[in-house]
C-alpha cells in the first residue's frame, strides 16, 4: 500500500517555528491509498498523526490562526510542483510551501528541505462522503 498527502482538505492542528525549521502537524491528513493493483482508483480518506518538517525554512509570508481546514496548498520540491505527496517522503534540496487557510490565514515558507511522515504509525480511515 502506498500513501499520498494531499494538501487541500486537510486539518492542521499546529504550525510551530523551531528554529530554523518549520512543524507542520495534521489532526487530519487528507489521503490517498493506492493498492497495489494496477488501474485501481487510489482511495481518499484521512490519516492522523502525520507531520511535515520544513528544513532551514524561511518565512516568506503569514497571517496568524494558522489552524484548521486548508483551503489551497502547495509543495514545490527542486523547482517540481507536488500535487500529491509521497508518504513518507523526505527531499533535501530547495523547498516551497503554501498554506491557505479557509480561515483565510496563510503560510508561505521556503526551505532546504522537507521531510514528511507519519508521526507513530501509519494510519488510514476511508472517507465516507458521497
Amino acid at each position: 500500500m502506498e500513501y499520498s498527502l494531499v494538501l487541500p482538505e486537510s486539518e492542521v492542528a499546529s504550525v510551530v517555528s523551531v528554529d530554523p525549521d518549520i512543524q507542520v502537524r495534521f489532526s487530519a491528513a487528507a489521503t490517498l491509498l493506492a493498492s497495489a493493483a494496477n488501474g485501481e482508483k487510489p482511495t481518499q480518506g484521512f490519516s492522523r498523526g502525520v507531520a511535515l518538517q520544513l528544513r532551514g525554512a524561511q518565512i516568506i509570508a503569514e497571517q496568524e490562526s494558522q489552524l484548521g481546514r486548508v483551503s489551497g496548498g502547495r509543495l514545490q520540491v527542486g523547482g517540481q510542483l507536488l500535487p500529491q505527496v509521497p508518504l513518507p517522503f523526505e527531499f533535501k534540496g530547495p523547498v516551497h510551501l503554501e498554506l491557505a487557510f479557509a480561515n483565510r490565514a496563510y503560510l508561505v515558507a521556503a526551505g532546504s528541505g522537507v521531510i514528511l511522515r507519519f508521526e507513530v504509525q501509519a494510519n488510514f480511515t476511508e472517507s465516507l462522503a458521497c
